[in-house]
Order: C-alpha cells, then sequence, then structure tokens
C-alpha cells in the first residue's frame, strides 16, 4: 500500500505511517509500534493521540494501552472535512480580500486590478462598495442583466448603510418610472437621464472610493475591479463633467 495515499488525507508521513501500520498488522500497544515504525515511544504515544482524535485509531485495551485502526472509510470523511474547511477559509479569505489590498495599496502606494466573473464576481464587487461606505458615481448600461435581483438586492443594502449613488442612466421607461415614482428617493439614488442612444455600451461603470470597477453585461460576462486613486479620480472627473452636460440637455 503506498503511504502517500493514506497521506491525501491530510496526514503526516509519521501519521499515515502508524495508521498503516496498525491497519496492516491488527492491534498493536505503542511498544509494538514504535519498534515496528522505528518512532520514539513519546512521539508514538503523540500521533496516536492525535490520530485518535482524528477517529482514525481506537485504544482498545484495558489495564495496557492498544490500538487499531479504524475503516479506512474514515480517511475519505477526515478528506472531506477538511475539504469544507479549505472552501470556508478561501470564501472567508475573498470576503476580506477588499480590506486587505486596501492597506496593502494605502502602505506601498501600488495601483492593482483584479479580473472577476459571473455572478460571484458581480457579488463581489458590490460587497467592495458596501464596504467602501463612500458614494458611488454610476453609468449605466442599456444592456439587461441576467443579475438584476442581485443588484436589487444591494441597491437595497446601500441605502440602509446610507450610501448615495449618483448615476446617469438611459432613459427607459423603467428608469423614469424610479425617478418619478419615490424608488430613487427610497435607495439615495440621485439620476441624469441621457437620451436612450447616447451610451450603447454593454459594460457598468462604477466609482467608489479609490476604485473603478467595469462590468461587462455583454458576452464576456466579466468584471475588471481597479484601485488606484489617480484612476478613480480621473473617472469621476469625467463623470462629472457628463453629468453637467447631460443635466444642461435637460433629457426628459
Amino acid at each position: 500500500m503506498d503511504i502517500e495515499i493514506i497521506q491525501k488525507a491530510g496526514l503526516t508521513k509519521p501519521q499515515a505511517t502508524i495508521y498503516l501500520t496498525l491497519a496492516q498488522n491488527g492491534a498493536m500497544t505503542p511498544a509494538e509500534l514504535s519498534e515496528k515504525t522505528g518512532e520514539t515511544r513519546t512521539n508514538t504515544y503523540a500521533l496516536l493521540n492525535k490520530l485518535e482524535q482524528l477517529k482514525l485509531v481506537r485504544n482498545i485495551g484495558q489495564k495496557t494501552a492498544k490500538y487499531r485502526a479504524e475503516n479506512p472509510a474514515n480517511l475519505e470523511a477526515l478528506a472531506e472535512r477538511r475539504r469544507k474547511i479549505v472552501s470556508k477559509n478561501e470564501q472567508e479569505l475573498k470576503g476580506g480580500m477588499s480590506a486587505l489590498l486596501d492597506m496593502f495599496y494605502t502602505a506601498n502606494a501600488a495601483p492593482g486590478s483584479r479580473t472577476l466573473t459571473g455572478r460571484e464576481g458581480l457579488r463581489e464587487v458590490h460587497r467592495d462598495v458596501l464596504n467602501t461606505g463612500e458614494t458611488t458615481y454610476l453609468i449605466r448600461t442599456p444592456f439587461d442583466s441576467k443579475y438584476d435581483d442581485l443588484i436589487s438586492i444591494f441597491r437595497e443594502k446601500r441605502a440602509a448603510k446610507g450610501i448615495k449613488t449618483i448615476a446617469l442612466t438611459p432613459a427607459t421607461p423603467h428608469a423614469k418610472q424610479y425617478a418619478v415614482d419615490g424608488t430613487d428617493e427610497k435607495y439615495l439614488f440621485e439620476r441624469t437621464m441621457i437620451p436612450l442612444d447616447a451610451y450603447k455600451s454593454p459594460v457598468e461603470i462604477m466609482i467608489y472610493g479609490k476604485k473603478v470597477a467595469l462590468i461587462s453585461y455583454g458576452e464576456e460576462e466579466i468584471a475588471m475591479l481597479i484601485t488606484s486613486p489617480p484612476i478613480a479620480a480621473a473617472f469621476r472627473e469625467l463623470f462629472l463633467m457628463l453629468q453637467d452636460y447631460w443635466r444642461r440637455q435637460k433629457v426628459e
């Protein structure tokens, strides 16, 4: 039996050696295991204690300790438990990545960018907006999004945190309705209408704090998140110039 297979459950080589020795030879005392594996008795006791915690060996002795290996299916169960822990840790790391990147870029004065994909990528951008907590400048795309439910959820969350959204939006019937029925006021959404043919790209632009998010709702369905104070300031300046222009045009 290849000991590396057993190690794939997350065991160290000494742990795997103890388990395999018991699986091959049946129940043994710590002294017998020590002699068989070449481990010191102190290490053997420590390894057995850890394996017992992992439910891979059992002490079946009465007055004298004697251990036997548990069913190998427990190795698979252990690997699954550890996989779930790794997956959870990965999600928690992703959730804290924006704050960590902010800290890094502030200390190192280095710009950066990330490419995100699909529904989870869009969710991460909106979570980042919430974590930043600053006014969001938004250029809406006229394209429909299959993530409208997600966008609605985060629109409510932004309003709940008092985050204002200042937007340039195509003058669709839907947008006009929101502007007159009080929905925009409810969601702290300040809207400036632009003609339907003024901006035809499937890419939505969000500027907030030191960041710019470019979100494509076309065939690619990706988002690029740029962290750079000068770039964010430049996009914000362009946004305000466009806002001033379209306000003077009084688009109906």
